[in-house]
């Protein structure tokens, strides 16, 4: 099968031969040459010269939305992390000594400071829960 994919066809008589020397043509084109005054030269490159601006400007400010809205996340997560430290020395700290104070006194004070952490911390899951109830 092979053999009679390579055996060489006899041409009949008035057939061109495919590999024999044929009459070739070369054209070679002249630059076009820009008839058109330099001041309309100058126009095309500013009017092109401003679309690349345009678009640079577009991709800055894609960039800088992209960069802002990264920055602010960062941010919300220092806060985030902030708290959380701050509940964790809560349960660290060491137990306050009493002082030579009346108990009147010391309870007056735990009792202050138990308001203003349930002030702190209900205020912002009250906000959370409204948030949460918002968004449905």
């Amino acid at each position: 099968m092979v053999e009679k994919q390579l055996q060489k066809k006899d041409l009949q008589i008035g057939e061109d031969d495919p590999f024999g020397i044929q009459v070739r043509k070369l054209y070679f084109r002249e630059e076009e040459t820009d008839t058109r005054e330099h001041s309309e030269k100058v126009k095309d490159k500013f009017v092109e010269a401003g679309n690349d601006t345009r678009n640079a400007n577009q991709f800055v400010k894609f960039v800088n939305a992209h960069l802002q809205d990264k920055v602010s996340k960062l941010e919300k997560i220092k806060a985030e992390q902030n708290r959380f430290w701050g509940e964790m020395d809560m349960f660290k700290a060491e137990p306050k000594q009493p002082t030579n104070t009346r108990p009147e006194i010391e309870e007056a004070m735990i009792v202050r400071d138990l308001s203003t952490m349930i002030n702190k911390y209900g205020v912002e899951k009250l906000i959370s829960a409204l948030d949460k109830i918002s968004k449905q």
